[in-house]
């Protein structure tokens, strides 16, 4: 909110009556910062384990009619469109929308407070709220989380996000085998199976925003890098998850247990904090969990992202531009820079020439990659002309041909001794072509004449 009453204020302070709605302006932000939900929105939210509601019928819908109110002003007074929402309403009715969804807001609170009931007391007491109350986190806009840019990944791990419910920070660490049996203990399994579509899709945002030009194939093995559980159990024993988890007694008496299954573990473990961080704070988990994300992947493949930078084709895409216009709207045309060669254009820009053949072909049987279990290929670049046979210039392996061909060519490339050898001989073939046309063209004149 601070954002939108900052942005209201620059387009408006030079127009005349600045000086009052700078005023209304800062009783607003100071409202806001004392009286928002009553309370500070992390410190009070009802955890889990105390889902009691009230029986009022009554009340439930009348806290449901004023939830809908509120969402329907947020969604209005959005930063986005609050140049569309003040040129249609105007000034003085935006402060009034605003007053209104601070008063909502308050009431709501009333509301919620006349909810907690007082149980038996032979009961511990617990927490009631209304029905329409409910644990589910905000959803992620595609376009809230921008894509990663060398300049801001950190250097040092990014700090751990904390989970503001003292349940579900336990649940993120305890086995199911240490519960009551009941179907409603939590448990870091359950939470993993919510993490694990939050961790997937953060990972696709992020991808696709980054390396517009990829194919989906080539997206699709950049996420797998990101999100296979190698990857995560790395992060939870950085984190010390592995000294907080709650195991079975069976579990911890056997002294050796497969590794697959302790990656297994601890990337679930992972993937159940990263649940319980927004399941424990619906209004900004989402975001907190997924700019986690964000730092500790950009570290992961901050190779990747420096080289899109440098080489990578820069497009705009018209995927992140168009919102749902229901009218018809001018072309959004995708923009790109010029192209650069890539490694195998740039090999034959170097030794191309007539007669000379460069190929690229297989160079070992076709494998398992270890770390993502996916085919890996090996190709090789070879080059025949000026007295070689099938001579070897560099070979490459990717999980793709196409990559591993790239590569092979950049191993050429970077062999200047024989970059050298093969471009002297290049030049002086390329002179010989030159002047046996010249002698050529020399002899056809002369016969003409």
């Amino acid at each position: 909110m601070q954002k939108l009453f900052n942005k209201h204020k620059r387009k408006h302070q030079e127009s005349p009556g600045s000086e009052e709605r700078s005023s209304k302006q800062k009783k607003h932000n100071d409202f806001h910062e004392q009286s928002s939900f009553g309370f500070p929105y992390e410190s009070a939210r009802p955890s889990l384990d105390i889902p009691l509601r009230n029986n009022s019928p009554d009340k439930g819908r009348k806290g449901q009619k004023i939830a809908n109110l509120i969402r329907a002003l947020d969604e209005a007074l959005d930063e986005e469109g609050m140049d569309e929402t003040l040129g249609l309403i105007g000034d003085d009715n935006l402060s009034r929308c605003l007053d209104l969804r601070t008063a909502l807001k308050q009431k709501k609170l009333d509301i919620d407070a006349a909810a907690i009931t007082s149980p038996p007391a032979s009961q511990p007491q617990r927490m009631s709220m209304s029905h329409d109350y409910q644990n589910i986190p905000k959803t992620m806009s595609a376009f809230s989380l921008t894509g990663w840019k060398s300049s801001t990944i950190p250097t040092t791990l990014p700090p751990l996000p904390k989970i503001l419910d003292p349940t579900l920070e336990a649940s993120a660490f305890t086995h199911i085998g240490c519960g009551s049996g009941s179907p409603t203990d939590l448990s870091y399994e359950r939470l993993e199976w919510v993490g694990d579509a939050y961790v997937e899709l953060t990972a696709t945002l992020l991808i696709s925003q980054t390396f517009p030009s990829f194919k989906p194939g080539k997206c699709a093995q950049l996420r797998e890098r990101l999100v296979k559980n190698v990857t995560l159990a790395g992060f939870s024993h950085q984190y010390g998850f592995d000294k907080r988890v709650r195991l079975p007694e069976h579990f911890l008496a056997s002294k050796k247990s497969p590794i697959e299954e302790k990656t297994k573990i601890f990337g679930d473990i992972f993937e159940a904090y990263v649940a319980a961080i927004i399941l424990a704070d619906p209004q900004n988990g989402v975001m907190r969990a997924s700019e986690w994300l964000k730092d500790l992947w950009g570290m992961t493949i901050a190779k990747d992202i420096i080289a899109e930078e440098r080489q990578g084709l820069k497009i705009d895409s018209p995927m992140w531009r168009l919102r749902g216009h229901t009218e018809p709207i001018q072309a959004i045309a995708s923009t790109a820079e010029k192209v650069p060669p890539n490694p195998k254009e740039r090999l034959q820009k170097i030794l191309g020439s007539k007669g000379i053949k460069i190929e690229y072909k297989d160079a070992a049987a076709e494998r398992k990659d270890k770390t993502n279990k996916l085919p890996l290929f090996t190709v090789g670049v070879y080059l025949t002309g000026w007295g070689e046979t099938g001579r070897m210039l560099g070979s490459g392996t990717a999980n793709g041909k196409k990559e591993a061909g790239f590569k092979a060519a950049e191993m050429a490339l970077s062999n200047k001794r024989l970059m050298k050898m093969y471009t002297d001989q290049k030049e002086i073939f390329d002179a010989q072509l030159r002047m046996e046309k010249e002698a050529l063209e020399a002899q056809q004149q002369q016969e003409g004449t």
